[in-house]
């Protein structure tokens, strides 16, 4: 008895769990590298010491949909030419209930310039509403990894810079150990606007 009741039990889970799980899970995530450069729309000269982040997520499968959270960052500075590079990233997905491994999203920030993010309404709506990289995540990723140039705009006014560095942060539960040069910036910046520092623990 209690044996036909533990397969009964074992259909009902395998049932229940299957069309959650199976056949979804990615257990290996290979991609990029990732390059390009970093420019001033009105100069197009290189712009120096700009930090562009990468931020991975895992996308968890539940009964109710699928839920993601914060997996991995990589973070860079453009050079003297206002050039970056991210190396290829792999990942191995061990945790098999993980459906799969999302990214990268891409924030790019210096003071006194607006923030580029695939979400920053300013950037593509105030400064560059005609902007080839103004697409869904996947399409920019792929813009990346081809040697994308990318311009700031330099902002003129003090609520322009306190306004952009709204749009400096990443979305998603990136912590501010996780991003130590970006954070750095904002609060340089903020410094400068006679703000507080903000640390992020999330």
């Amino acid at each position: 008895m209690v044996k036909k009741t533990f397969k009964v039990l074992a259909v009902i889970i395998y049932f229940w769990v299957t069309p959650v799980f199976a056949g979804s899970a990615t257990f290996y995530y290979s991609d990029g590298p990732w390059s390009g450069k970093v420019i001033d729309s009105e100069t197009k000269e290189p712009i120096e010491g700009v930090v562009v982040l990468a931020v991975w997520q895992k996308v968890y499968a539940t009964p109710a949909g699928d839920s993601s959270y914060f997996f991995f960052f990589l973070e860079v500075l453009t050079d003297k030419e206002g050039k970056f590079f991210i190396p290829k990233f792999r990942a191995v997905n061990v945790i098999p209930v993980i459906r799969r491994i999302e990214g990268p999203v891409f924030t790019i920030f210096k003071p006194v310039y607006t923030a580029f993010s695939d979400s920053a309404y300013n950037y593509f709506n105030k400064y560059s509403p005609d902007s080839p990289l103004r697409t869904d995540r996947d399409t920019i990723a792929e813009s990346f990894k081809k040697g994308v140039v990318v311009e700031l705009f330099k902002l003129k006014t003090r609520e322009e810079r306190i306004e952009g560095l709204h749009e400096a942060l990443p979305l998603g539960e990136v912590s501010d150990e996780k991003m130590p040069a970006l954070l750095n910036l904002i609060n340089t910046e903020r410094k400068r606007l006679g703000l507080d520092p903000i640390h992020i623990k999330r």
